[in-house]
């Protein structure tokens, strides 16, 4: 039965599994294994509090199991019981310190506290094991990024093509550009990865080496072409899968800082000035109540991987009492059923009808004075515009808003606000809505 479950867990089939080790402990419960692979199991499956329950019971029969503490710390990491988590992780490195993940998952920890320099130090641990780490190699990148040290956190974040799940197609028959050979007379494409708000932040780099190019195919999804396009320098746009024009070098958009070495300074001088705008022939037709004076757009979800980094739309509503503010929705996936189901349809103008691609955001948002968004590809968006843009920003940062800043080094219009405990959002709000009825108040008084 134990076998038929292994090869059930192995092969992906985790209901099966689950089901056959509930099974075998139910004929004899001390069975640590079991216990630990069913926590395993049940972690894959999101069922954090069955999965710390069956690694728990695993820990009484077999304490000095050095690989189950490290799971067991896995799992309250992704339960932000963070505290927790470094315990477990600490009695693994206390039992063994030389298997290469143990090192690594106590850094995961210290990342997800934004504690950047402690995870550096337990992934240069793990890659003193195996220097060939891909995950250790790839969260050691972020981790130099989010402390603001280019140079190398660029040069490690080409980690990222070795990811199981970032595919980069190879193109064997044109070499790909180094940043150092000539690109007078060449057709240069730049291949499209990663996520919209990745394509939009990374944009920014194409003007600079569109100068010394002389043509950029620029590579990228369909709904971003519309936007694309505005960006100076661009000769064509090629959408993502579809037979590529003639180019004499091509390289990754999101490799341009490493190969063209972006430093601090240069990031600040690219991005004092917005680079995208709204595609001509495209305008937003509003019709905002008489005595507005603040028209706000509004993202309060997004994906949830790799990590849910929505706000409650209803915890955004008190902005709503305030007269002289009207509010527009750019949602426009099922989250838009929000509005109905808090009755805010009245308060809240739903736009989603009339976006089909980031070139109908974009025009929405050039016609907004305020963007209220969480973490997302509208919030990037919003800052290559340079339409002034309040970004409500979880715990645990994303490498690129770094630690502890309400500003951004990418974005001159952006204002972070951070929640300052897991999964609470009241200090973010609150601080989000007294500025709020500040800038309120001044664009009331402006009007009189």
């Amino acid at each position: 039965m134990f076998t038929r479950a292994l090869d059930a867990h192995q092969s992906g089939r985790i209901e099966e599994a689950i089901s056959l080790y509930g099974t075998v402990l139910r004929q004899n419960v001390d069975q640590p294994d079991v216990w630990n692979n069913l926590g395993v199991a049940l972690r894959r499956s999101k069922r954090l509090d069955a999965a710390l329950v069956a690694y728990r019971r695993a820990a009484e029969l077999r304490p000095g199991n050095a690989g189950l503490w490290s799971n067991m710390g896995n799992c309250l990491r992704e339960m932000m019981r963070f505290d927790e988590a470094a315990a477990a992780h600490d009695k693994a490195l206390e039992l063994d310190a030389s298997i290469k993940s143990h090192p690594f998952n106590a850094g995961l920890v210290y990342r997800d506290t934004n504690r950047f320099e402690q995870a550096i130090k337990h992934f240069d641990a793990a890659l003193a094991i195996d220097p060939d780490y891909v995950d250790a190699n790839w969260d050691k990148a972020l981790a130099l990024l989010a402390t603001g040290q280019y140079e190398t956190g660029w040069a490690g974040y080409e980690t990222r093509r070795k990811l199981a799940d970032n595919p980069i197609r190879p193109l064997e028959s044109v070499p790909e550009w180094d940043g150092k050979a000539d690109l007078r007379g060449k057709r240069l494409l730049l291949r499209a990865e990663q996520g919209f708000g990745d394509m939009i932040q990374f944009a920014r780099f194409v003007p600079l080496v569109g100068k010394k190019a002389a043509h950029i195919i620029l590579e990228c999804r369909s709904e971003l072409i519309p936007v694309m396009r505005t960006i100076a320098g661009v000769g064509t746009i090629v959408e993502k899968g579809a037979k590529l024009p003639p180019f004499d070098l091509h390289v990754p958009l999101l490799s341009l800082p490493h190969v063209m070495k972006i430093s601090e300074a240069e990031l600040h001088r690219v991005s004092a000035e917005p680079y995208l705008s709204a595609p001509k022939g495209k305008q937003a037709r509003l019709s905002p109540p008489s005595g507005t004076v603040l028209k706000v757009g509004l993202i309060w979800a997004g994906k949830l991987n790799p990590r849910d980094r929505s706000c409650p739309l209803e915890l955004l509503m008190p902005l709503m009492a305030q007269k002289g503010a009207s509010f527009y929705s750019f949602q426009v996936d099922e989250r838009r059923g929000d509005i109905a189901r808090l009755g805010a349809n009245a308060l809240i103008t739903d736009m989603g009808e009339h976006i089909h691609d980031f070139g109908d955001s974009a025009a929405l948002m050039k016609a907004m004075d305020l963007v209220i968004t969480i973490d997302s590809a509208p919030a990037h968006l919003a800052g290559a515009l340079g339409v002034p843009v309040w970004m409500l920003q979880l715990y645990t940062t994303d490498w690129r808003w770094m630690v502890g800043r309400t500003d951004s080094p990418w974005y001159p219009t952006m204002r972070i606000y951070r929640q300052e405990a897991p999964g609470d959002w009241a200090v973010p709000i609150a601080k989000l809505g007294a500025d709020f009825a500040n800038l309120l108040k001044a664009r009331l008084g402006a009007a009189v």
